[in-house]
This record gives structure tokens, C-alpha cells and sequence, in this order.
């Protein structure tokens, strides 16, 4: 094992901010470590572009004993290292896209490191945006800050599903009913905070059996987990109280994967979650896909593994 001389570099939040046990980005981590890859971590703000190329702070991480320790701080050129994980949560502003672009740039030319997932991919195909690529695989979804167009869509549909473009974890996220008055006031408010358009979708009741997360690596699903909401909620998201449970692919959901695989590869989306509702897809997970312990402690599929198994034979 330790005859591997690969280097791993994560841009990733802090981890004084992450759950370590449950946490995705730290299980690729420890897998990376298990097979003798040194890996090191940086966030945004230690990226620096120097003409064509791209410098960071970083530090080297070490696991003693369970615990992770960090060398003092260095700078290089991030051509030193074979893999760049793009893993920091969004949302995804200007810093973010900031940083994408940089990233982007450095790409152009030099041939190392190997982005995943590819900058270009993440700043073109964002989660929310990108599944309207298969429109045909969603409920109806419409994109607006037009208030006629929201009463207009609202007056056909009992009930509908608004959504912020670039936040996570349900954040931005809310339901309205077409006989409640505030409906309109809700609409406003979300453009008012997030100042970007928001997503009308039909609201598809059956989330109450549960949001499929599904793992996808280099377009092949690898692994699941149904996220059920609590009960008279519609948020299926596992940190606002969502249960995991084990579940499969339908043939339906298993021709969805299918049909975005080849999107998938052409954009180097190598590492992907994608969000399954009652046969319907509703997100495109590209930034920083989890669920993948919680899909290990269900089913025993280690996806950290069958991620380096694929990066290294690639």
C-alpha cells in the first residue's frame, strides 16, 4: 500500500465545521490515507493565480490514533498534486465562481492536477440548474423572478415548490399553497434575500415515501440511500431530521442514470449525487455530493473505496 505515491489535494471547509463521523468528504479522505495517498487541505482563500498558474496554502493531514493532526502551513504550485478535490459546501456566489474560474484558467494549461469534479463542469452545470438539461426527467419546472408568472403558474397548482438557485442542504427551499395569501409575500421574500431567480416546480406529494440520494461515479450509480422527511414535513434532507433507510433502483430511476450518463462524462462530472423523487428527478448534485456514509452504515458499500479504485486505474 504505501508504494502509492499519489497526492490528493481537498479545497474543503474547515474541519472544526464538518461532522467527522458522518462527513463525506472526510471518508475520501481516510480511504485515501488507508491507501498510503498523502493528502493535504486548503480552502479558497489559499488560492492564488500567478499568470497561468495556479499556488496554495496548504497542509498535509495525518491520522494518529483516530485523530487528525496537520503539518505547518506550505505553498506550491497545485501542478505538485495528481488529484484536486473541489469540495467546499456552497453556496454558490461570487467567491465561489471566483475561485471555479481561477481553477478553470490554471487547467487551460498545465496538465496537472486532475479535478474532481472538473471547474468547468461545476461553474456551467450547478445542482438546481442542471437537471433542467433533462426536463423531460423532472416535474415541470420553471425559472423566474416574474411575480405574474409565479400567480399565474400558482393559480393552475394546489400546491408548488420554490427553491433558491445556489444554497444546499434545504436552505432556500419552501412550499406554497394556492389558497394560502402569503404565497405571494414568500415568492418576494426569496428574491428579495437570495436576489437571483427562484425555481417554481410542481410539488410531487409522494416525497413523503422519500428523496433518493444516488452516488454516481463516472455517470454509474454506485450506491443509495432513501432519505424519508418526518412526518407531515416535505424536507427529506438528512441534517434537517430526514431517516435513512435502504432502498434500490427502480427500472425508471435506473434509465435516468442511464440517460445523463453521457452528460455526465463529456463535463468531467466524475463524482455526482443525484436526487430521485417518486420516479422524477429534481437535482444534480455536482459540488460536493454526500450521503456516502450514511449509504455505507446502511448497505456496507464503501463509495470513498470505489472512488480511488476508479481514480487509481484511470
Amino acid at each position: 500500500m504505501n508504494r502509492i505515491k499519489h497526492k490528493a489535494l481537498f479545497q474543503m471547509d474547515p474541519f472544526n465545521k464538518l461532522n467527522i463521523k458522518t462527513d463525506s468528504t472526510i471518508s475520501i479522505i481516510k480511504e485515501a490515507l488507508i491507501l498510503g495517498i498523502k493528502v493535504y487541505v486548503s480552502n479558497p482563500n489559499d488560492l492564488t493565480l500567478m499568470q497561468n498558474n495556479a499556488f496554495v496554502n496548504f497542509k498535509e493531514v495525518t491520522l494518529i490514533n483516530s485523530k487528525f493532526t496537520f503539518s505547518k502551513q506550505k505553498n506550491s504550485t497545485i501542478t505538485k498534486f495528481d488529484y484536486f478535490f473541489i469540495r467546499q459546501d456552497p453556496p454558490f456566489d461570487l467567491k465561489y465562481l471566483t475561485n471555479c474560474y481561477l481553477l478553470e484558467l490554471h487547467q487551460k494549461f498545465n496538465k496537472n492536477p486532475r479535478f474532481i469534479n472538473d471547474p468547468g463542469g461545476i461553474k456551467n452545470f450547478t445542482e438546481k440548474i442542471c437537471p433542467i438539461y433533462f426536463n423531460s426527467l423532472m416535474p415541470k419546472t420553471l425559472v423566474t423572478s416574474d411575480e405574474k408568472i409565479f400567480k399565474e403558474t400558482l393559480s393552475k397548482k394546489k400546491t408548488l415548490i420554490l427553491k433558491t438557485l445556489y444554497n444546499k442542504g434545504g436552505e432556500g427551499v419552501i412550499k406554497v399553497e394556492k389558497n394560502d395569501k402569503n404565497s405571494l409575500r414568500k415568492f418576494k421574500e426569496l428574491i428579495g434575500k437570495y436576489k437571483v431567480p427562484v425555481v417554481i416546480q410542481d410539488f410531487v406529494s409522494k416525497v413523503s415515501k422519500g428523496d433518493k440520494r444516488v452516488i454516481l461515479i463516472e455517470g454509474q450509480p454506485v450506491g443509495l440511500v432513501n432519505r424519508v422527511p418526518q412526518r407531515g414535513q416535505y424536507k427529506a434532507n438528512l441534517n434537517l431530521g430526514g431517516k435513512a433507510e435502504i432502498s434500490e433502483l427502480s427500472k425508471k430511476e435506473s434509465e435516468i442514470c442511464r440517460q445523463i450518463k453521457p452528460f455526465l462524462l463529456k463535463n468531467k462530472l466524475f463524482f455526482v449525487g443525484i436526487d430521485l423523487i417518486d420516479e422524477k428527478l429534481t437535482e444534480i448534485n455536482v459540488t460536493s455530493p454526500t450521503g456516502i456514509v450514511q449509504i455505507q452504515q446502511l448497505t456496507g458499500v464503501n463509495i470513498a473505496k470505489r472512488l480511488w479504485d476508479k481514480l487509481l486505474k484511470s
